[in-house]
């Protein structure tokens, strides 16, 4: 019971770390402070990652 714990505490951990990002990236996209061209390879690297979270996943 122990491994589950920890296996799924690790997986929310993630998560809560890809959520935070977004939740910053949007914030920045709203207040528009950064670069358009910045923005749009943030957002590429943001859905590499998030790919590949997906597919570790799984």
């Amino acid at each position: 019971m122990k491994r589950f714990y920890y296996r799924y505490r690790h997986k929310y951990k993630i998560k809560k770390i890809v959520g935070i990002a977004l939740g910053i990236i949007g914030v920045l996209i709203i207040i528009n402070i950064i670069p358009i061209e910045f923005l749009l390879i943030l957002i590429g690297v943001v859905l590499i990652v998030m790919g590949f979270l997906i597919l570790k996943t799984r």
